[in-house]
């Protein structure tokens, strides 16, 4: 009888034991893309996603493949509810613009539970192996400088808050690949080391990409542009 018993307590134990192996191998999709999403730019480097939390719109568990910033536009109240079923509500508002890090490997769902739905510009880091152009001493790094705030330094990625003078910003290198995403609109000079001259508006929101060794003078040619810098780590 007591041999009976303990086959059967030992038959419990791995069988729970296969379960819970099975629950912590069980593979959930990304994050994106999802409902309330698009895609603004992919390259070797990151993936950009237009973000919104739709309200009342459960969206499926996911796990975050990638580590991840990127800049918030808009709050609005959001349910995370984790794998175990409890689940946290924000309902409190915080500062707009707000800039955060967020490391991968986190499971969870998400739901927009009012109004105004919550709206971002993410961000996700991929896995890379290269190396910058710090090798370029000729020239000053594009940051830090006059008029540029860090807004946050992470293991992967350093942000910086910069607006455009009407003044040019003297000739400097981007020393790291860079995502640039526009908090405020406006016109933009650029002028390359080889005198090359490029007048481009942008609007709030706009994304673009620019790539280690890139060596410009830049300045305002209308509006107050403003955006954040996101300075990527190897």
């Amino acid at each position: 009888m007591k041999e009976k018993l303990m086959r059967i307590v030992t038959g419990l134990v791995a069988a729970l034991l296969a379960l819970s192996t099975d629950i912590s191998a069980q593979e959930y999709p990304h994050a994106f893309p999802r409902a309330g999403t698009e895609k603004v730019l992919e390259n070797d480097r990151v993936i950009v996603w237009a973000a919104t939390w739709p309200d009342g719109i459960e969206q499926p568990y996911h796990r975050h493949q990638f580590d991840m910033t990127g800049v918030f536009f808009r709050w609005g109240p959001l349910r995370v509810t984790r794998l175990d079923g409890t689940f946290t509500v924000s309902d409190e508002a915080f500062d707009i613009p707000w800039v955060f890090f967020q490391q991968k490997g986190v499971t969870h769902k998400e739901e927009g539970v009012g109004t105004p739905e919550r709206h971002a510009i993410m961000i996700d880091m991929k896995d890379y192996d290269g190396i910058g152009d710090d090798g370029l001493v000729d020239y000053p790094p594009a940051f830090p400088r006059d008029g540029a705030e860090e807004e946050l330094d992470s293991p992967r990625v350093r942000v910086w808050d910069a607006k455009w003078p009407p003044e040019e910003v003297p000739l400097h290198v981007h020393t790291q690949d860079t995502v640039v995403v526009f908090i405020d609109g406006g016109t933009i000079r650029m002028r390359a080391a080889d005198g090359a001259e490029q007048i481009t508006t942008y609007g709030s929101e706009d994304v673009v990409f620019i790539s280690a060794g890139t060596v410009h003078v830049s300045s305002a040619a209308q509006g107050e542009p403003r955006a954040m810098f996101y300075v990527l780590k190897d």
